[in-house]
């Protein structure tokens, strides 16, 4: 803290501790005055008119008269007293509460004004009081500055994906050792509507679990969905056969490569393959679409394909290469840099992923990859900046 701050804030200091002084002054100056509205208040004469009236006392006009002129001078008196009273105690009040009670002002003055001229002595115990409480009780927490917030993107590509809290729901109850059985089967039968990817390896999770009815049931279920594509497999293949199909063409043949190529990685991209029989999908899938690439050498999916299974086995210069064929095929540059840069992650190449995110469209990404995105986005000139590996 510098000099200038120390005078001023021990300038702020005395400044409070004089306000504070004249408003106990002020406080002081209404009681004694309230005081003296009691002392003038006795001062005044009985009020002998009422028993005038009934004939009960034999008492002079003039008496009678005089003694109310009296008595209204009193009253007239104790009011202009009381309200002289009320003014400085609600002055000296208002002097001493802290400065965020102090607004309005105006309005907090007439406030304590009728309060205090409306109940003598009561109505400045009452507001000595209420500081008191205010002063025991806990400070109340710094406000935080207002800051806009950016409207919440709507991610339209999830529309028809998306089950809001089914998923995590069914997942605990899954998980839920001490669930009833039946319970759990039901939570187990309802995941078969959702997509095989998201819930894959939970069911694969839930093969080891300690009870018969529940690892059966996840057995089935993926293997129900593996035998599904198995059989869409088994049904393409023979095509390949000139001996079997020789009516078919070259381009039918290619068909057949490329949707066998989609059927093998449709196995991986469900997560219903692992060990060797994931590396036999991968390259069963990576072969067949070589193949149909042949025959159609500009398929923009193919290279896709090919690129992401490149990846999978760490082949990245393959990968970048294939990636880049399918972009100049025709495939949106946009949707292949997750890829691109996933690639670059792989080699270390923190600068380059950081340069290839920043091309993407926060707004057009899953939340998952808007994440992601976030994560990596520049955080001002002064931040830190990736460094290569």
């Amino acid at each position: 803290m510098s000099a200038s701050d120390g005078v001023t804030a021990d300038r702020g200091r005395s400044a409070g501790a004089r306000i504070t002084f004249v408003g106990v002054l002020l406080v002081a100056l209404g009681l004694a005055l309230e005081i003296a509205v009691f002392m003038i208040a006795t001062r005044s004469l009985p009020d002998t008119s009422a028993e005038w009236l009934g004939g009960l006392v034999n008492t002079d006009v003039s008496t009678l008269r005089a003694a109310a002129h009296l008595n209204t001078q009193t009253l007239l008196l104790c009011l202009l007293v009381q309200a002289c009273a009320a003014l400085a105690t609600s002055l000296g009040i208002a002097e001493m509460m802290p400065a965020r009670y102090r607004r309005p002002r105006l309005g907090l003055l007439v406030s304590l004004w009728f309060l205090n001229f409306a109940v003598p002595v009561g109505g400045m115990l009452c507001s000595i009081g209420a500081l008191a409480i205010a002063a025991v009780l806990p400070q109340p927490r710094a406000q935080l500055p207002i800051v806009p917030v950016e409207e919440p993107e709507f991610a339209a590509n999830l529309i028809g994906t998306v089950s809001y809290g089914r998923g995590a729901r069914l997942k605990a109850e899954l998980q839920n050792s001490e669930a009833g059985t039946s319970f759990r089967m039901t939570a187990l039968l309802a995941m078969q509507t959702m997509p095989a990817r998201t819930v894959s390896p939970l069911l694969q999770g839930m093969l080891a679990d300690p009870l018969d009815d529940i690892r059966l049931l996840a057995y089935g279920i993926l293997d129900n969905r593996e035998k599904a594509l198995t059989q869409q497999i088994l049904v393409e293949r023979p095509k390949l056969d000139a001996k079997l199909h020789p009516e078919l063409s070259d381009a039918e043949r290619a068909h057949a490569n490329r949707t066998l190529a989609q059927l093998y990685s449709e196995l991986i991209y469900e997560n219903l393959v692992t060990g060797d029989v994931y590396r036999n999908a991968a390259d069963q899938a990576d072969g067949f679409a070589a193949a149909a690439l042949e025959h159609d050498p500009n398929d923009a999916a193919l290279w896709r394909l090919r690129g992401r299974l490149a990846i999978a086995r760490r082949d990245l210069d393959g990968a970048d290469a294939m990636l880049q064929r399918a972009i100049d095929c025709g495939f949106p540059r946009e949707r292949m840099l997750p890829w691109l840069a996933e690639t670059a992650y792989l080699r270390r190449d923190f600068a380059r992923v950081r340069k290839l995110l920043a091309e993407m469209d926060n707004r057009a990404a899953t939340p998952t990859l808007a994440a992601v995105l976030d994560f990596w986005k520049p955080r001002g000139p002064n931040a830190a900046q990736p460094r290569t590996i």
